[in-house]
């Protein structure tokens, strides 16, 4: 694999994670321990929830395929909505920020073509990574839409535009 390409895709990996994470815990931030829990209705997932899953899949998907290391993921008890405070979520989201960074950090290009198995597709580490962070952004954009129900007027945004030309209509 063309090295150039290959460093490129890692860094853009790296962005993608951080800018996922960074409103996840922007999120987060902002709840209680009874909002992390709380569920619009019992066929929807808390935030704590989303957050528990979000860390068992993209380290089943990631950390575990770049370390080489033995898949421990519990799936079915991800979608508990009890036995966790708002401190478990934030430091499972933390320890999964780390490791992933430090999993990424020392993954060197070639590796990015190896194959892979999880949950039985038959892929590539970079396609493995590739979908942990598509699985990731939308697991995300669910946490925020449940943050913003919950606190109405009261949710700070993450983001504004700052500059006249982020100010500006897309074309």
């Amino acid at each position: 694999m063309d090295e150039k390409i290959a460093a490129e895709f890692i860094n853009e990996a790296n962005i993608r994670f951080d800018s996922s994470f960074s409103r996840l815990l922007h999120c987060l931030d902002q709840l209680d321990e009874e909002q992390i829990r709380w569920r619009p209705d019992e066929n929807v997932n808390s935030v704590g929830v989303l957050v528990k899953h979000i860390c068992g899949s993209f380290r089943q998907w990631t950390i575990t395929q770049i370390n080489n290391a033995e898949d421990e993921r519990h799936r079915p008890g991800e979608f508990l909505n009890e036995g966790f405070t708002k401190t478990d979520i934030v430091s499972l989201a933390e320890n999964l920020r780390s490791d992933f960074a430090g999993a990424i950090g020392k993954l060197e290009a070639s590796r990015l073509v190896e194959p892979r198995r999880v949950q039985g597709w038959d892929l590539t580490l970079m396609s493995a990574i590739f979908r942990a962070l598509t699985h990731l952004e939308g697991h995300v954009g669910q946490v925020v839409v449940l943050t913003r129900i919950q606190l109405g007027n009261d949710y700070k945004i993450f983001w504004t535009p700052q500059t006249d030309e982020q100010k500006s209509e897309r074309k």
